[in-house]
């Protein structure tokens, strides 16, 4: 594993700083919370700006230290419900000059969905591990047969398992797409029909994918390819020169 990065950086949003997001969910700026060491990192502490996560997700979930890992945050099922998937539940996959991307319905989602990773622990089910490193969406892609299927990049040296989620292609893009996935019983079937998708962006630990060609998306389902919101680029990506439609 690589080593905790504590390099203070901007947590970004479309543009928009971490504050932002303190402000419109109502919660207040503290210290900086001593989390202990995460992953195999020596650093006593989170930097100020990775402990704002906290601040952001403490209302809608639960912060907890796991052996080996360090600490993670548990969504409430209270909140997202019992039936969780993250990159599935509560949100629509949209296009960007950077790849697909994952637009929440919670408005604290912009957090959990483009930093950190997610995986399932088995004393907790899905949770999510913090990270400075923002991107599209960290997650694999399969396609095929008339499907597409994502999975969830795991922290490093942590195995995911077959976590994959599968909808249709013309479901692929629907509001709420976690309403339409597959059952996740047919999970090795549907490995079986598809195959490995998307150019894979080197990141500072890993990568993460830019998936399915949105014009072959657009292809399949007949309509156009909703569209994501302005967006700053992925850390350590310099922006694009022709933003607008470059990769349609």
């Amino acid at each position: 594993m690589g080593p905790w990065h504590t390099r203070v950086r901007w947590l970004r949003t479309g543009g928009v700083t971490v504050f932002a997001i303190l402000a419109a969910s109502g919660c207040a700026l503290g210290p900086a919370d001593d989390f202990g060491p995460q992953v195999t990192s020596s650093a006593g502490s989170l930097t100020q700006p990775m402990s704002q996560f906290r601040e952001v997700l403490a209302p809608y979930g639960t912060w907890m230290e796991l052996p080996d890992v360090g600490w993670v945050w548990r969504p409430d099922p209270n909140v997202v419900g019992a039936d969780f998937v993250p990159y599935s539940t509560g949100g629509q996959w949209v296009s960007s000059d950077w790849g697909w991307t994952f637009e929440s319905d919670w408005d604290w989602g912009q957090a959990p969905f483009h930093y950190g990773r997610w995986f399932v622990a088995p004393s907790a089910g899905w949770v999510w591990w913090p990270d400075s490193e923002w991107a599209p969406a960290w997650v694999d892609w399969r396609s095929g047969d008339g499907l597409i299927g994502w999975q969830p990049l795991a922290p490093p040296g942590i195995s995911t398992g077959l976590s994959w989620t599968f909808v249709g292609v013309n479901d692929f893009v629907r509001p709420d797409v976690g309403m339409h996935r597959l059952p996740a019983s047919r999970v090795q079937e549907l490995m079986r029909q598809t195959q490995p998708v998307g150019e894979h962006v080197v990141a500072r630990e890993g990568y993460w994918n830019r998936g399915p060609e949105p014009a072959e998306v657009a292809r399949v389902t007949g309509r156009p390819v909703p569209l994501a919101k302005p967006m700053t680029p992925p850390t350590g990506h310099p922006p694009r020169a022709h933003s607008e439609g470059a990769d349609r």
